[in-house]
């Protein structure tokens, strides 16, 4: 039975994905911070944890050490967004988007690694905000913008670097999604149009099928950066 890491596994995307993994058979390794994850299953292993902390983070991998002698996936799920309608740069809040969504993931990311077997894959869920091929049509999300066109670069350095082990590293843009952070950037003319389901299909795919590596991804095909 292959394992898979998801962060972030108690709502929205990642818990779409873990009830997607178990239902194809994979054991799951699942994280939250606020809210437990709705799931009870055999094959799912749960670990509570603050990404933004790093004595927590060093805790939890860990904890996955110990339940899982290899992992096959990992899936960076977790994530905030704090200046969704701030249309000026808010440094207090731009530095808590950093520690959470970048260096958290690449803290957990780097200590998992020496357990991820040969051919697997990481996948770093991303944004379109982080696009460089996409014109800016509005002066808000400083911060979450930032963020998600660094972790698009650790994306890249980090497929070059596991390239001969063989392991795939993907970035995804998930798309706007019908989720508490989805819901929290919508403006009374612009909403979330998809459901939580749809990129946890997507990350599966990418998962099981994909071997091109370093790659940006949205619905299912490679996008520009």
């Amino acid at each position: 039975m292959k394992t898979i890491v998801i962060t972030g596994a108690s709502r929205g995307i990642g818990l779409a994905s873990a009830k997607k993994f178990l239902t194809e058979g994979w054991r799951i390794i699942g994280t939250y911070l606020d809210t437990p994850v709705p799931l009870t299953d055999k094959n799912l292993s749960i670990i509570r944890f603050d990404q933004g902390d790093s004595k927590s983070i060093a805790s939890a991998a860990k904890e996955i050490e110990n339940m899982a002698p290899g992992i096959d996936a990992i899936v960076n799920c977790a994530g905030i967004i704090l200046d969704a309608h701030d249309t000026k740069a808010d440094l207090e809040k731009i530095r808590k988007t950093f520690e959470v969504d970048l260096f958290g993931i690449i803290d957990l990311t780097e200590r998992l690694l020496p357990r991820l077997r040969p051919g697997g894959h990481i996948v770093n869920i991303a944004s379109s905000y982080g696009a460089f091929s996409l014109p800016i049509d509005d002066n808000s999300s400083t911060g979450y913008r930032l963020v998600k066109a660094a972790l698009n670069m650790y994306t890249r350095i980090l497929a070059f670097r596991l390239k001969d082990r063989g392991i795939v590293v993907s970035s995804l843009d998930p798309g706007w999604i019908k989720t508490d952070m989805g819901n929290d950037a919508a403006t009374e003319i612009e909403k979330p149009d998809r459901e939580p389901e749809e990129p946890a299909n997507d990350i599966y795919q990418l998962v099981t099928n994909v071997r091109k590596s370093g790659c940006f991804w949205r619905f299912g095909k490679e996008r520009e950066w």
